[in-house]
């Protein structure tokens, strides 16, 4: 038994190379950023003796104590927090929480809050003075 050959148009043939250099562009692609993500993984480890100390998130600590000044005292504040705090254990700085009173006449305070870095993971209380 004898099958006929297929017969493929010009167009086809242009449609087949096209595919095949779209498949080989995609898998370059994927190859190249496999190749990256590998390179990018090797690296120090952050649990050896010589890595830098790592910072208290000061701005998620001052968005917390105003959250608290509003829960608790219904009023709106700022608060500045220094930029960066290392993140050891029994280490204290301050930040100010401004506010201003709601009635007339409209003053404007500023409390110290006194924050306290409890564990070296990050977790800090915070005392108004």
């Amino acid at each position: 038994m004898h099958t006929k050959p297929s017969i493929h148009t010009p167009t086809q043939g242009i449609r087949i190379a096209r595919a095949v250099r779209v498949r080989r562009r995609a898998v370059a692609a994927v190859t190249a950023l496999a190749g990256a993500a590998l390179i990018s993984a090797c690296g120090s480890s952050s649990t050896s003796s010589t890595a830098a100390k790592t910072n208290v998130d000061t701005a998620r600590v001052a968005a917390s104590i105003e959250k608290s000044v509003l829960t608790e005292r219904h009023l709106h504040s700022t608060v500045v927090c220094p930029a960066a705090v290392p993140q050891e254990t029994g280490k204290t700085f301050e930040c100010i929480a401004t506010t201003k009173s709601t009635k007339p006449p409209f003053t404007v305070s500023k409390t110290p809050f006194i924050v306290t870095v409890q564990s070296t993971k990050g977790y800090v209380t915070y005392v108004g003075k």
